[in-house]
């Protein structure tokens, strides 16, 4: 009868480090496409002059999404974004965004001009989201800022005429 319960419990060893190694495995992959599709958002960010609200812009992020799999729950991005003051993407892909402009005090001569002229700088905080769709997990932690995936633009500077 004993080698009967240490059957039982090799059994669920084995089971729980399985389970446990295919969820490290599965959170890597998920992880690694956020981490993908950040990095692309901002170079086609860049590439447009930092307009997130472009049509071009949503049509290449959208394709790129669709190319490597990305995808997050649509509810917890949707409530991240809101908690935090950013703006969801209009095509509903996973991802928001928050333009910042960055008012000059200072003042930058033109070498044109005799004038003085003020700048601004605009750039864009990129998130996306690992997508850990797992009702145990999302129970527990709601929203940790350990699932997302942030970074930013560089500043591009206009001058105001």
């Amino acid at each position: 009868m004993r080698e009967a319960f240490g059957g039982y419990a090799a059994i669920g060893i084995v089971s729980l480090f399985i389970i446990v190694v295919s969820g490290f495995l599965a959170f890597t992959t998920n992880y690694n496409k956020a981490f993908k599709m950040k990095n692309r958002i901002i170079t086609i960010l860049e590439q447009h002059n930092n307009n997130p609200n472009n049509s071009e812009v949503q049509k290449q992020i959208r394709e790129y999404a669709q190319s490597i799999g990305y995808s997050a729950s649509k509810n917890y991005t949707r409530e991240s974004c809101n908690g935090v003051d950013f703006v969801l993407d209009s095509n509903n892909t996973g991802w928001c965004y928050r333009k910042n402009q960055v008012s000059s005090d200072k003042t930058m001569s033109t070498s044109g001009n005799k004038g003085i002229q003020e700048y601004k700088s605009v750039y864009v905080d990129v998130v996306t989201f690992v997508s850990i769709d797992v009702p145990i997990l999302n129970q527990l932690f709601p929203h940790l800022r350990f699932f997302q995936v942030t970074g930013s633009t560089r500043q591009l500077t206009e001058i105001n005429d």
